[in-house]
């Protein structure tokens, strides 16, 4: 062998000696028993130790084929240790058959007393979750024989499984009850002391104990009795098709698998009746709240259409039906009145809407009794996040200036998002006069988002349709009014200004935009505008958005931009036009400095002419940190523009020729 080579040689070795001591590492237990590998893994420790401490685990596991659900170490540091975590953690972990992954189906049963199942959830190939735990796939699928030459399989899990325990000191003991035997022994379990008698006893009365008890695998979702800072529901108000809106039939949804708002048709979904419920959470303070949402989308006289909210006070509990979680109050039942629906944020300091209440408050709390006053309100309310945003803390100072902006967040007639759909409703008036609301619907599979624009602020709808007696509540994520964004972010979070942003990026128009030294009036026309040019004069438009055209891109875009030492609102514009005898107003804008428009106010809004055509400004006044933006319904362009832009393109290009025709000569006879 040459000299050259036998480095070569060693460094392939040693390649594979690596190899070889990383496998070592990361299974070391390959040929060992499946107890040998938790004994020796450093990160299975805990689970390791729980399980030899039971003297029925420890046999089962070496005795009996198994699969072993092992939470890692890191699992264990999540869980507050209970006094009597080694009688019911080991055995639920363990199930006495052995299954790889693509053998478990939908549910296998525990070693636990009972043999209480835990359920399996597959999102994917490689996401399974068992109970609300995940399943680490890189370390799942180990296995081996155990001395008696039974196979044995275990999977490593994310979260350590909770059992459905009994009290301390129980008088009696409930095994592996289904969602019916749960409530009736609710006194007997370890429930965090809540109590479900008032739920049970309407259930009772009502004869509905067969949904509960009904075989296979569902989701219950039982009210406690009482919880601190929830109003309380008047019992008569659960009737039986509040109690089916409760189960959601052949679905066990626990927290972690379940996809945040995906709808779930409950029991009480019908021809004539159709309830959804989805889950969803929430940071408030330094915890992770869960909730469960009953969507009425369908209503009778007695069950309106909306929303009603429960947080979910305990969660994931397996049963053998399936997974119950308690939640803070009744699904379905709409008691309260909007004023009455905020004011219960009032003394939860960290719940979604306690800062709007305490703005209200500031403001004189005369803004409730307003909502009180309408029969048929929509609400748009701000976030606590939203009131938190640091850059509009200057403006909550102004109290009278907050009280006008309530009024921008209330629509004179309720409106669900179904309601906005089906209407195709783009814009509708609020409270305060000449100030609309602007929609758009963004549908990505089955979920539908819904974000508006009110008074220059764009906000998304973070928890839809919120039932009250006597109207809608729609959370959102911004204030309204308060403009946080620049001219050119604006441009590029308004859903409906995309071709004129993008037009500003490629033109690099947009790059001076978000200068807060200047101010800026901006006439941006909307993507219907653009779509109308495409359709008028296609061969236009298409040359607009060609990369070689950028440079008349940005020309006529600087035709609809003001750059001075103030933004124009439209009235300052209207005021001009009143002083010159509402002849034309001059638009000082960066192409043409003369150019001149004619203003007209209606009761549809303000319009500008230009070129002999009316043009109607679709939204006005949008204010930005740096200045204002016009949204308006024709591109201001003439066939110069392009006639003009023609010719140069084309003399280029002839010029471009000339020189390479010049070349190829002078190569050629020189």
């Amino acid at each position: 062998m040459s000299s050259s080579q036998q480095p070569r040689r060693r460094f392939v070795i040693g390649l594979f000696l690596i190899a070889a001591v990383v496998q070592v590492l990361y299974r070391p237990a390959q040929c060992s028993s499946l107890i040998k590998y938790l004994s020796t893994e450093y990160n299975l420790s805990n689970i390791y130790s729980i399980i030899e401490r039971n003297q029925i685990a420890n046999t089962t596991i070496h005795l009996r084929s198994v699969t072993v659900f092992a939470p890692h170490n890191e699992a264990f540091l999540k869980i507050t240790k209970q006094d009597n975590d080694d009688e019911y953690l080991p055995c639920y972990h363990i199930t006495n058959v052995p299954m790889k992954l693509e053998q478990l189906g939908k549910s296998v049963f525990s070693e636990l007393d009972g043999n209480p199942p835990i359920w399996i959830t597959k999102k994917s190939p490689e996401e399974i979750y068992v109970n609300q735990a995940k399943v680490v796939y890189s370390l799942a699928n180990y296995e081996h024989n155990n001395t008696f030459g039974k196979p044995q399989v275990l999977h490593v899990i994310d979260q350590v499984l909770q059992p459905l325990r009994m009290k301390k000191n129980s008088p009696q003991n409930v095994y592996n009850p289904n969602a019916w035997e749960f409530m009736q022994n609710a006194e007997y379990l370890d429930l965090d002391s809540y109590h479900t008698n008032t739920f049970l006893q309407r259930v009772q009365n009502l004869d509905k104990k067969g949904v509960f008890s009904n075989q296979g695998g569902h989701t219950f979702f039982i009210p406690v009795d009482e919880v601190a800072n929830y109003p309380k529901v008047k019992p008569e108000k659960i009737d039986v098709k509040v109690i089916d809106a409760h189960i959601v039939p052949d679905n066990v949804l626990f927290l972690g698998p379940t996809n945040e708002d995906e709808q779930f048709k409950t029991l009480a979904f019908t021809d004539m009746l159709k309830v959804f419920s989805s889950l969803s959470k929430a940071a408030e303070g330094d915890k992770t709240k869960y909730y469960v949402s009953s969507d009425t989308v369908v209503g009778d006289d007695v069950h309106p259409t909306g929303a009603v909210v429960a947080e979910i006070v305990k969660a994931n509990i397996p049963v053998r039906n399936g997974v119950v979680h308690l939640i803070s109050r009744p699904l379905m039942i709409v008691d309260n009145n909007v004023k009455q629906f905020i004011e219960s944020y009032k003394d939860r300091e960290d719940s979604a809407l306690h800062r709007f209440y305490e703005e209200i408050m500031n403001s004189g709390g005369d803004f409730l009794e307003k909502l009180t006053a309408m029969p048929n309100v929509t609400l748009f309310a701000p976030s606590n996040a939203a009131f938190n945003d640091q850059s509009i803390q200057s403006y909550l100072l102004n109290r009278t200036y907050i009280r006008s902006l309530l009024d921008l967040h209330i629509v004179n007639r309720r409106l669900s998002i179904d309601d906005i759909v089906a209407e195709s409703i783009d814009t509708v008036q609020t409270e305060v006069p000449r100030k609309d609301l602007f929609f758009n619907v963004v549908t990505n599979g089955k979920n539908r988002t819904l974000t508006l624009e009110g008074g220059g602020v764009n906000a998304t709808v973070v928890q839809a349709n919120l039932a009250a007696t006597n109207g809608i509540i729609h959370i959102i994520d911004h204030v309204l009014g308060i403009p946080s964004s620049t001219v050119d972010r604006k441009l590029a979070t308004d859903p409906t200004l995309n071709e004129t942003n993008y037009l500003g990026q490629v033109s690099s128009l947009n790059d001076q935009l978000g200068d807060v030294q200047k101010r800026f009036t901006y006439f941006v026309p909307r993507d219907l505008a653009w779509r109308r040019l495409a359709t008028d004069n296609p061969s236009v438009y298409k040359k607009l958005f060609m990369p070689e055209y950028s440079q008349v891109a940005r020309a006529i875009l600087e035709r609809h931009l003001i750059i001075a030492d103030k933004a124009f609102t439209m009235d300052d514009f209207r005021k001009e036009a009143n002083n010159n005898n509402n002849l034309s107003v001059r638009l000082p804008v960066v192409r043409d400095v003369s150019m001149y428009v004619k203003i007209k106010d209606s009761v549809e809004g303000y319009s500008i002419e230009w070129r002999d055509e009316w043009i109607h400004v679709h939204r006005s006044d949008v204010r930005c940190t740096n200045g204002i933006i016009h949204v308006i319904d024709k591109v201001l362009i003439d066939q110069n523009d392009i006639d003009g832009s023609g010719a140069i393109a084309t003399k280029s290009i002839s010029a471009l020729v000339l020189v390479m025709a010049q070349c190829l000569v002078f190569y050629y006879f020189n």
